[in-house]
């Protein structure tokens, strides 16, 4: 009995001690703490990307106080964060993005200032091949429609310039739900349209992610099927995660497209998008054309902080069915193909013609 007396004193005056240093911190201080240790228990590739987060915090700590402003706390997590060069690492201030990386992408350095020259091109690539004009569906986002739909006698081609309605679905649960059914309506009335071709190209080039890429996915898979792994970072050391676990496609209880598809994507292909793109890989009627994806497929695991910053971070990480790590290297393509200015010049869009040439076969 005393014994537990004792360890019950113990512990009374531990919790109080701790509860009294966690006053002493000022605002800053506390958002700074909650900020790195969300990370240390979270964050899935300090190790893939050789940053040391226990170094980080000796030496961003000390320039915390209970003067540091608002605005000299985010640049202090913008510095900490900016060398993990990680896409889903994001800082927001309400509805402000502070903070998010832009991943370097060949693709995009070929064609800064004239990609939409090269979309141009894909476009009468498909007219020369008897599609007809290209037709816009979904919410606009930045002047452009979430879905760009045509076809021909034989074949339908779909643009899924993003995955996401309307931009306010991503931070917002109750908002995500009714985009994603907005997203699954208008992708199924497309694909009734396409009911009697052969097959569709689908055009995920550049398609930045977001949500409902696996429920897309669904459309075109014709039996259940193990697609990848996944494990999620779990407290207790920078390399504790939980067991790989196998993640499946099955196919959709309502439309359904089982005929030969086509996904062409490159490396500005990412999240969301790159979930659609893995759920079919293994699909029989699916072949990729073009490059790899951009490997940032975690789903964003996020946390808030006082006054309206919030933050997330990557905290999954995916794994081929042959157990290797996707991250940063992302889904490979079957038939690689990379588009270059030359085929603005030649005013013809290479992926677009293999692409028909793969659904001819």
């Amino acid at each position: 009995m005393k014994n537990k007396t004792l360890l019950l004193i113990f512990l009374v005056f531990s919790i109080s001690f701790y509860c009294q240093s966690q006053k002493k911190l000022s605002r800053p201080e506390k958002d700074f703490e909650t900020f790195w240790t969300t990370f240390r228990d979270n964050y899935a590739f300090f190790e893939l990307k050789k940053v040391n987060w226990d170094e980080s915090y000796k030496k961003f700590r000390p320039m915390i106080t209970e003067k540091t402003t608002e605005k000299q706390l985010l640049q202090t997590f913008e510095e900490m964060v900016a060398p993990l060069k990680d896409g889903h690492i994001t800082i927001l201030k309400g509805e402000e993005v502070i903070y998010k990386f832009k991943k370097q992408s060949p693709f995009a350095d070929e064609f800064k200032g004239i990609q939409k020259q090269l979309w141009e091109t894909s476009l009468l690539t498909l007219e020369n091949n008897g599609f007809v004009k290209m037709k816009g569906s979904g919410p606009l986002f930045k002047d452009i429609y979430l879905y760009n739909s045509s076809r021909n006698n034989d074949f339908g081609f779909i643009r899924i310039s993003r995955c996401f309605g309307n931009p306010e679905s991503l931070f917002d649960d109750k908002k995500e739900k009714e985009d994603i059914k907005l997203m699954l309506t208008v992708f199924d009335s497309i694909l009734k349209s396409f009911a009697d071709t052969k097959g569709i190209i689908i055009d995920l080039r550049s398609n930045g992610g977001g949500h409902a890429g696996e429920l897309l996915a669904r459309r075109f898979a014709s039996e259940k099927r193990i697609t990848h792994y996944k494990s999620i970072k779990e407290k207790g050391g920078y390399e504790n995660f939980s067991e790989m676990k196998p993640i499946y496609i099955e196919p959709n209880k309502g439309v359904q497209y089982l005929k030969p598809i086509v996904i062409l994507t490159n490396d500005r292909t990412a999240s969301s998008a790159e979930d659609f793109t893995i759920s079919l890989y293994q699909q029989p009627n699916v072949t990729t054309i073009g490059t790899n994806t951009s490997g940032m497929m975690s789903d964003m695991f996020g946390t808030d902080l006082s006054n309206k910053v919030y933050f997330t971070l990557s905290n999954q990480r995916y794994y081929s069915t042959s157990s290797e790590l996707l991250e940063d290297i992302g889904v490979p393509v079957k038939i690689e193909i990379k588009n270059t200015k030359n085929d603005i010049e030649n005013k013809s869009d290479p992926l677009i013609l293999k692409a028909i040439e793969v659904l001819k076969q």
